[in-house]
C-alpha cells in the first residue's frame, strides 16, 4: 500500500482490518490508474467497517462516483473483476454526482445505509450530508418489505419447500433486512441514530416494534458456520417465522402515516 512520509497510509485506512486494508489499497490503486483525474469519490461502505466484519469471509463493498459514465469506463472497472472477486471485493456501486442527486427520491433506504455506514478513502466527502426524505423512506420500506414477501413466495415455490433450497433462500435474504431495518428504526426514533451492528439492530428492532427476530438470528447463525443442509421440517419451521415477521411488519409500515 502506498504511503505518506510520515508514515500513515495515503488514504486513511490504518484503523481497518490488515486483510481489507491491504485489498482496498490495492483495488484503490488500481482504479486510480484506470481512470485518472475521472475519480470524485471512493467510499467502504457496510459491514466491512463494522465489528460484524469476518476477515476472508465478509463481502467489501464500496461506492465508487466518477465524473462521468460510459461503457467503456465500465469495461475497465469489469478487467479487475476477476481479480479482486477471488479477495472478497464486491463489484462496487458506479454512479456519477448527478445520479445521486436524481436518485434519492427512489432508493432512500440504500442511501440511508451509505449515509449511516461509510468511509469515504479518496476524494469528496459526498454522502454524510445528503438529505433523506422521511415519507418517500416510509414508502420503500412498506414496498420492500412486501417485495420480501413475493420473494419469499417464489422462492418456496421454486425450491417446492426442499431444505436446501429453503436454506439457500433465506440465506440470501438475511442480509437485506439490515438496510431496511435501520430505515425503520430512523422513522420510529427520529432523534436517536439507527444501531449499526446487525445484532444491536436486531436488538433495537425488536424494542421498537415489539417483535421477536429470533428467526433472523438462526438464519444469521446458519450462515456463519456455513451450514448447508437442513431438513425439510427444521427449515420450514425457520422459513415460516420469517415469513411470519416479514408480514407482521410490512402491515405496521402501513400504518405509519406518511
Amino acid at each position: 500500500m502506498e504511503e505518506l512520509k510520515d508514515g500513515t497510509d495515503r488514504w486513511g485506512l490504518e484503523k481497518l482490518d490488515p486483510h481489507l486494508r491491504s485489498v482496498v489499497g490495492l483495488f484503490l490503486k488500481d482504479v486510480l490508474q484506470a481512470f485518472p483525474g475521472g475519480i470524485e469519490s471512493y467510499a467502504l461502505t457496510g459491514s466491512c467497517l463494522t465489528p460484524d466484519y469476518v476477515p476472508g469471509r465478509s463481502d467489501i463493498n464500496s461506492v465508487l462516483v466518477l465524473k462521468e459514465m460510459s461503457p467503456a469506463l465500465l469495461d475497465r472497472l469489469a478487467s479487475l473483476g476477476r481479480r479482486y472477486g477471488r479477495k472478497g471485493m464486491r463489484a462496487p456501486l458506479v454512479m456519477t454526482c448527478p445520479y445521486i442527486e436524481r436518485s434519492l427520491d427512489v432508493f432512500p433506504i440504500e442511501f440511508l445505509d451509505i449515509k449511516l455506514i461509510h468511509k469515504t478513502i479518496h476524494g469528496a466527502e459526498l454522502f454524510s450530508g445528503l438529505s433523506i426524505s422521511k415519507p418517500l423512506l416510509r414508502l420503500q420500506c412498506e414496498r420492500d418489505l412486501k417485495a420480501k414477501i413475493i420473494h419469499l413466495h417464489q422462492g418456496y415455490i421454486s425450491c417446492s419447500g426442499n431444505g436446501r433450497g429453503l436454506r439457500a433462500l433465506l440465506n440470501e435474504a438475511w442480509p437485506g433486512f439490515f438496510p431496511l431495518f435501520r430505515a425503520m428504526l430512523s422513522l420510529v426514533r427520529l432523534k436517536q441514530e439507527p444501531a449499526l451492528l446487525k445484532e444491536e439492530v436486531l436488538e433495537s428492532m425488536e424494542s421498537a416494534f415489539g417483535i421477536s427476530l429470533d428467526c433472523l438470528r438462526e438464519v444469521r447463525a446458519m450462515a456463519l458456520k456455513r451450514v448447508f443442509w437442513l431438513d425439510r421440517g427444521a427449515a420450514k419451521e425457520i422459513f415460516t417465522k420469517v415469513y411470519k415477521v416479514t408480514h407482521e411488519l410490512s402491515l405496521t409500515m402501513d400504518r405509519i402515516p406518511s
